[in-house]
């Protein structure tokens, strides 16, 4: 009885041995796959490595698609067990390349390998080339880029094109230019898909440079009886010339290459005359030269004509430096047709008043020097003006003096408006000589015309000192308003050194004018002679007849 329960227990115990060793050798399900986040693989342009974890319990292969990327299956008990590796990218454009992991019996991954280029590079020189001649010539360009450039020229530039063309290199030749100045164009260069710009001025000098030269500048008098008055001009060039329409005094009487002579006719007129002839490069109008021909008339101390450039010519024998004074209150000259002349025009900040700097521009003739000027005012003179005032002095009286053509200070002469407690007329025209006998006291003849200017219409106005019969007058409009006897027969000059007189207000210390004008002035002339009433009426009509 004893054997048979030893062999159950034995039995039972093979049973129990057999059953356990059944389920160790139970083989594992297989499995294969690639997480979705190791699909994809970007690399930069440097040779890198990269790692990919592959679940698998199976034998599996990867195959690159591309040289440059290169797999390596690592041992499966290591997590990341594929390497992924590229090579170095040297160029501009990305590439991609996939990466196959197979195994059998199961559907293959497919990992996507993505390297990105280096950053495109543009360098063009010079970056500012030297300007090509004017006759034409050649520019180069050295262009260093790491991938497929090209460039375009600013449209309207056809006197540029390409005559070669390298990988690294850009000759452009430029066609002789025809202007008179130079010209440039931007040539642009671009890498086709990338950011990358550069931009270079290709520039021209002039084709031609013409040169004008006219002598003696800028202006010339001739004589009344009239004359003639040769210009020497220097051209590189053809030029022409135009003398205005209206300048019929003037004629052309010799023409050379080098020289342009103009001939004055008599001028029996009272006042001078002037008139611009120009002088221009035939087939470059934009190179012209001015010259301003003048004439003198009667007047032969002064005859101020005013440009309309804002300067001013005495056409007088004296030929006086007229001085533009342009101060912060601008004067401005423009031609009036109804008295065929330009016409001046005052704007002081305030009329009759000089505050400080704001008197306004006025013209100054400095007459210091010209002992002759001054011989001539001391022994008896005549001043001339045509005037506009843009106050309305009949309405509204003035407690200040306007001088508008006057060189005065302590002495002196020239005509004004007296203020509004002037006992010989209040706000009237007046013509005021200083005359005195040595040892007395400063004594002015006050020749007022008692006529108060309306702020509207224009005067002529004529101002004499007589010596001889120690009388003064004031002529308005051809027409005698006021004789006065002064009794004495010495004039006083002005006492200020250095002496001027000014046209647009008073001759002032520190060479700026007092009592100012605002409005306009056409005529401003002096002469040696006392006029006569004869002649105060055809210096009127002169301007008022055709």
């Amino acid at each position: 009885m004893n054997r048979v329960v030893r062999f159950s227990m034995i039995a039972c115990l093979a049973a129990l041995l057999f059953a356990c060793g059944d389920d160790d050798k139970k083989e594992e399900a297989p499995y294969f796959g690639v997480e979705a986040k190791f699909l994809t693989q970007s690399f930069g342009p440097a040779a890198d490595t990269k790692y990919v974890t592959v679940k698998t319990n199976q034998a599996f292969t990867a195959t690159s698609s591309a040289s440059w990327c290169k797999t390596e299956r690592l041992s499966a008990e290591t997590e990341e067990n594929l390497k992924i590796s590229v090579e170095a990218l040297d160029g501009v454009t990305p590439r991609t390349a996939t990466v196959t992991v197979a195994c059998e019996g199961f559907t293959s991954a497919v990992i996507t390998v993505n390297q990105s280029g280096v950053q495109a590079t543009l360098t063009v020189t010079p970056p500012q080339p030297e300007a090509i001649a004017g006759s034409g010539g050649d520019v180069a360009f050295t262009v260093a880029a790491n991938t497929a450039w090209e460039y375009s020229i600013a449209t309207g530039a056809d006197w540029l094109r390409e005559t070669a063309k390298t990988a690294t290199s850009l000759t452009l030749t430029a066609e002789a230019n025809p202007q008179t100045s130079p010209r440039e164009v931007a040539v642009t260069f671009t890498l086709p898909g990338y950011d990358a710009t550069q931009t270079v001025t290709v520039s021209q000098a002039a084709g031609f440079q013409p040169a004008l030269t006219v002598t003696p500048p800028p202006s010339a008098t001739i004589a009344r009886t009239g004359g003639n008055l040769i210009l020497a001009i220097e051209a590189n060039a053809d030029w022409e010339y135009v003398i205005p329409a209206g300048a019929t005094w003037l004629t052309q009487t010799g023409e050379s290459a080098t020289a342009l002579t103009l001939t004055a006719a008599n001028n029996t007129l009272w006042g001078g005359r002037s008139a611009v002839v120009t002088v221009s490069l035939t087939e470059y109008p934009e190179y012209t030269r001015s010259y301003i021909v003048c004439q003198s008339g009667a007047a032969d101390m002064l005859d101020v004509v005013f440009n309309t450039d804002g300067t001013a010519n005495d056409v007088s024998p004296m030929a006086h430096n007229v001085e533009w004074i342009d101060f912060d209150y601008p004067l401005t000259v423009a031609y009036d047709a109804a008295w065929g002349r330009n016409v001046v025009t005052f704007n002081p900040a305030a009329n009759g008043i000089s505050p400080g700097a704001n008197h306004g521009s006025f013209y100054r003739v400095d007459y210091n020097s010209n002992i002759e000027f001054k011989n001539k005012l001391a022994d008896g003179h005549t001043f001339e003006c045509l005037v506009k005032f843009d106050h309305d002095y009949a309405s509204t009286a003035t407690s200040y003096e306007t001088k508008f053509f006057s060189t005065q200070q302590s002495g002196g002469t020239g005509l004004m408006i007296a203020n509004q407690s002037q006992e010989t007329g209040a706000n009237g025209i007046t013509f005021l000589p200083n005359v005195s006998v040595a040892g007395t006291t400063n004594t002015w003849v006050w020749a007022n015309s008692q006529i108060k200017p309306d702020g509207q219409k224009y005067y002529h106005l004529v101002g004499v000192w007589n010596q001889a019969e120690e009388k003064a007058y004031i002529y308005v409009d051809g027409e005698v308003k006021k004789v006065v006897n002064d009794t004495k027969t010495v004039y006083r000059p002005i006492q200020l050194d250095p002496t001027w007189l000014a046209i647009g207000g008073d001759a002032g210390p520190n060479g700026v004018i007092e009592s100012p004008l605002k409005g306009k002035i056409v005529i401003a002339r002096v002469y040696d002679s006392p006029l006569t009433a004869a002649d105060a009426a055809a210096l009127y009509a002169e301007i008022t007849q055709p």
